[in-house]
């Protein structure tokens, strides 16, 4: 009867553990991230000059994370991570000039298939007039097609570049 009573109590704690580990590694559930989870996978698009350049994206971190991994002639292995943020998307965008800007959603996106995403602060950023990624846009199409739109920010001035991606088959 001990060993039977012992046996169930364990059970139960086991039980108890696997739920709480499942419920952590998620946290509340985050739609923007679930959309934006749709893109893994490898993509080409072209810069400004008409020269190719490639994104890989992938999930990371037990699928709670996303890498953008950008290459191109001007770049190598420029690396953007999105996260959840409450009801918000967060990124921080580990830019090939050097420094780090922050950007995240609002709480509330209008189009679920476009994500707006706003400076929030940088790293490595020694003067607001300093070049930094600003804002950045991105538009899901469908399956096989989205684009950036890229707000680069310097001396108060916005540039603004949009790459259209397609999906690698």
């Amino acid at each position: 009867m001990k060993l039977s009573m012992t046996a169930a109590i364990c059970g139960i704690l086991l039980a108890g553990v696997a739920s709480l580990h499942a419920a952590s590694g998620t946290g509340t559930s985050n739609a923007g991230m679930e959309k934006l989870k749709t893109l893994a996978g490898e993509w080409t698009a072209t810069d400004a000059d008409g020269k190719p350049f490639t994104s890989s994206i992938r999930l990371i971190s037990n699928n709670t994370a996303i890498e953008e991994t950008i290459n191109s002639a001007h770049d190598s292995q420029m690396v953007t991570v999105y996260t959840a943020d409450g009801p918000r998307v967060a990124m921080t965008h580990y830019c090939s000039i050097g420094n780090q800007p922050r950007l995240e959603t609002a709480a509330e996106r209008p189009d679920a298939n476009e994500f707006v995403f706003s400076f929030t602060g940088a790293t490595n950023l020694a003067s607001p007039n300093d070049p930094h990624m600003h804002r950045m846009v991105i538009t899901i199409e469908d399956a096989d097609h989205f684009t950036e739109a890229w707000t680069l920010r310097s001396n108060g001035r916005d540039t603004v570049e949009e790459f259209r991606y397609t999906r690698k088959k």
